[in-house]
Parts: C-alpha cells; structure tokens; sequence
C-alpha cells in the first residue's frame, strides 16, 4: 500500500515538475523545433515567381530609396520595408547583391516570431493551451512551410495574433497601451495585405456574436477609437510611402474592385471547390504522393469548440475569449471556403485559430480528469499518459512538416507547392552561369527573353546581374539587328539549327522553356570540358 502511494506521489511531482518547472525548457525545445524547420536550406528550393516578383519589387525600393503602393499582386508595404532591416545587416546594398536567404530570413524571423508571441494569450487561455498552442505552431506543415516562402501571408498571421492578444489584454485590464499595441497592429494587417478585410470581417463578426451571447451591452469607446485612430494612422502612414505618396491610400481603397473580382471568381485561374481548404486540414493526397494532413491540430480544434459550447473548460481560461478565438476560426474558415479564389497559403489565416482552439482542446482533456477521476493521484496519473499518448501523434507531425520543407519542397504532390518553379530550373541558372565564365563578354551577354509574362518569371530575379537582357512576349517585336548570344523560349520557338544549339528546362510542371545558345559560344564551353 505505501509503495502504491509512492508511486503515485511520484507520479504526481513528475507532473507537476512538467507544468511548472520544466516549463520554460518546453518552450526552448519548441523554439528549437521551430528553428530547425524554418532556417536551414532556405535557398535551395528556387524561388517561387510570387517571391520573385516581390523580390524585385523590394529590389526597386533597395536600389532608387522609394516605394509606391502597386495594387497589382503586390499588396501591402510591410513586406518590403521589413526586408530593408535585414538587407542592411547582411551587408546587402542593391538588388544585384541580394540572394534568397536575404527575402526568405524575413518570413523565418515572423515564423518563430508567431511562436513566441502566443503566451501573450496565457491569461486567457490558460498555460498548458499555451504550451500546446506554440507546439502545433512549430511543426504544422503549413506554417513551417510558408516561414520560408517571402510573401506577405507570416506576416499577415503575426499581426493578426498581436490584434487579438493586445485587444484582449486591452479589454481585460482596460489599458490604453494595450489598445494602442491592437490599433497599431490591425493597422499593420491591412498595410500587410488587403485581404485582411476578411480577417476584420471575422473579427467583428466574433465579437457580435460573443457580446450577444454575454448580454454586454457595455462597450469600451475610448478604447476602441484610440484602437482605431492608430489603425488609420499606421495604415495611411504605410501605403503613402512615409507621406511621400499621398495617392497611396487611397488606390489601396480602390484596389477592393479589384480583389472583389477576383475573389468571386473572375478574371483567374486560382478557382477550386468549397472543399479545399478542409482537404488540406484533414487528409490531402496527390496521386503518388504520400498523405498530408493538419490533422493533429483540425481534430483538436474540434474538441476545443466543444468544450467550448459545453463550457468544460479549465478554470484559467476564460469562457469568453475561448468563444471569441472558436467563433473568429469558424467564420474566417467558412468565408474563405465560400469565396471561388483560392490558393494554399491563404489557409494560414484560419489556421492560425484552428491552432489555438487545438491547444484549448489539449487542455480541457486534461481537465477532464478532475471530473472523471476522484482520487488526485490518480488525475495526476491520468494526465502524464494523456501526454505520453500525443508523443506519436506530435512526432509524426514534425516528420510530415520536415518532408514538406526539405524533400518534397518544390514537389507538385505536396499541396503547399503551387505551381512552384521547377527544381530543374536551377539546372538553367547553373547553364547560363557556365556559359558566362568561358565568355570574354562576361556578364554582358546579350541575352533575349520571349514569353508570356506568366512564363517570365522568377528569370527576372535570378538573371539580375545581366545588363544586356531584354524581355518580349512577342517574337516578332523582337530586334533583329544584334545576335543574341543565349535566347530563352517557349518550346515553339525556332532558331537557324547551325546557328544556336538548343536544350530545354522544366520552368514548371506544365512548362517547358527552350534555351538557345550561340554555337560558337557552346563550342568554347565544350572546350572547358575536355
């Protein structure tokens, strides 16, 4: 009997050990998870042509000193200023010296930023939900994956965290910092990307819903104007380029015609069913490709609305934050599964909540051994197997995030990889950098570009330190007075075959470029290589 009770004292002190002690070294080795899917090898994958235009937008920013808002798939500033930072402690000066490790360091930085931003929401959420929230930010496939992509997605997802916490601890504490921190940061949402319209719309809709439910009829004005004032602010101060464009915001405004279009379907390619986006939170498979799937964190999210709806919570969380976080993720979720426009990344948004609900979940099982289970030992023993029992789950999800990130990074079957440049697209920047050193013109080969826009990029981006290189999307605009020394094509296009010797490279799965070479040109490289 005394060696039973022992054991269970034992038992009791691990688990307390756990919740208290160890916690901040939990949060280290989170940290490193985090670390170890979102910074090594961030330039082998090539660039996608959405990170290569932006990175030619910020090249434009490097080079000249100004920015002007483009509404035309470049969205907010936020994403360029940000990289400034970066670029002047690398040492970077222009666009020519930039590399991709320069872009993707930012969108990696926002990604353990996320991370280390959730504890902001402990006082509402309670430690463990914390913890387990932080967990599943680290090795989620999804966030993992778009930590290292440079577009404005991580960066919408951080502000979006700091909008809810700030504005709960505002709300909570009835600080005026906190809701100069919301305002400023829901500010930093839409300067990040006008789709943050939708995130708002969420959000409000959340916090109707929870006032009705609550029978509030008080709400906090001063608060909530400071909040929005410093929104306005920050936002105006953004799209006007620092008041040096004050057309700015308001083309930022009328860039909504444009996105409505867009998002209903109109005018684009990026069209899929209501479905989407709960394939890739359940189970999303390529044919021969392996299975993908957010699934650890959709079916705990599940379980948090739950214990949400039947109040089974634990008693350091607060009912009406759980409700705001479940009816903010359920609404995002369904707007964006309405909307015709779709593409993978725009999934972070919601996911982001189906996260928090995850680590709510994980902690009201927890709690349900205090009403299950009588005897505290007992709970204490309950709740260690409860945990031993997510180490499996937990580790299959870090494997399936490492292969998302590392081998199946640019592969059509992983479906985080949309109509992604082709890792044989390496093989033609390697080509072009062979031919360059065995010619005495060096980097000033005269270089022809003919293709469809769509089919241009990332070539931009990678052929940047090229003075003498032209685009076409029409060959027969096309100057003929000059022979070009290296040609890139569609597969269509025909040069005199004693004249050019050609190759092809994959740009995309269902793109295939042709490269012309000079055959005299080609004839030295082959001496190099006897």
């Amino acid at each position: 009997m005394r060696l039973r009770v022992f054991y269970f004292q034992s038992l009791e002190n691990v688990y307390l050990l756990l919740m208290n002690k160890w916690m901040p070294i939990a949060f280290l080795l989170i940290l490193f998870a985090g670390l170890s899917l979102r910074v090594p090898q961030l330039a082998d994958r090539p660039l996608h042509h959405d990170e290569a235009n932006q990175a030619y937008r910020f090249g434009l920013l490097l080079d000249e000193g100004t920015y002007e808002y483009d509404a035309d798939d470049h969205h907010g500033p936020t994403l360029y200023y940000l990289t400034l930072p970066i670029a002047r402690l690398t040492g970077v000066s222009s666009f020519e010296e930039s590399t991709e490790i320069t872009y993707r360091a930012l969108p990696a930085v926002f990604g353990m930023l996320l991370i280390l931003c959730i504890p902001l929401l402990r006082s509402g959420i309670g430690c463990l939900a914390v913890l387990a929230s932080a967990l599943f930010v680290a090795i989620s496939p999804a966030m993992a994956y778009y930590s290292r992509f440079y577009i404005q997605e991580m960066l919408l997802v951080v502000f979006t965290l700091l909008t809810i916490a700030s504005g709960w601890l505002s709300i909570k504490s009835g600080s005026r910092r906190w809701a100069v921190v919301c305002g400023i940061s829901a500010g930093l949402m839409f300067a990040t990307k006008e789709t943050a319209v939708l995130s708002f719309a969420a959000l409000a809709g959340a916090s109707i819903i929870c006032a009705i439910l609550a029978r509030a009829s008080h709400l906090p004005l001063k608060n909530l104007v400071l909040a929005l004032v410093c929104a306005a602010l920050v936002a105006y101060v953004l799209f006007s380029s620092f008041l040096s464009n004050l057309n700015g915001p308001l083309e930022a405004l009328l860039a909504f015609k444009g996105y409505a279009a867009r998002g209903s379907g109109a005018e684009t390619e990026h069209v899929h069913p209501w479905n989407y986006y709960l394939r890739m939170l359940t189970i999303y498979r390529f044919e021969g490709g392996p299975r993908w799937s957010e699934g650890l964190t959709f079916g705990l999210g599940l379980l948090g609305c739950v214990a949400i709806i039947r109040k089974k919570l634990p008693q350091n969380t607060d009912i009406g934050l759980a409700r705001y976080i479940m009816f903010y993720t359920l609404l995002l979720t369904a707007i964006y599964s309405v909307l015709p426009y779709k593409t993978p990344w725009c999934i972070l948004s919601f996911l982001l909540g189906w996260i928090l609900l995850a680590g709510i979940g994980l902690a009201s099982i927890m709690n349900c051994c205090n009403d299950k289970i009588t005897i505290r030992s007992a709970v204490r023993f309950v709740r260690i197997l409860i945990l031993l029992l997510f180490v499996y789950p937990v580790y299959a999800t870090y494997q399936l995030a490492h292969r998302t990130v590392y081998r199946y990074a640019a592969d059509y079957r992983n479906p985080y990889v949309y109509a992604h440049t082709s890792p044989d697209f390496k093989n033609l920047v390697n080509r072009i950098a062979d031919l360059e050193a065995v010619s005495p013109k060096g980097n000033n080969l005269y270089i022809q570009v003919i293709a469809k826009p769509d089919s241009m990029w990332p070539l931009p981006f990678y052929l940047r330190k090229f003075p003498n290189i032209g685009y076409w999307t029409d060959a027969l605009e096309v100057p003929g007075e000059v022979k070009p020394d290296l040609i890139i094509a569609p597969v269509d296009f025909e040069t005199d075959s004693a004249a050019f010797l050609t190759e092809y490279y994959g740009l995309r799965p269902d793109t295939l470029l042709s490269f012309h070479i000079d055959s005299n040109l080609w004839n030295d490289f082959i001496e190099t290589r006897k």
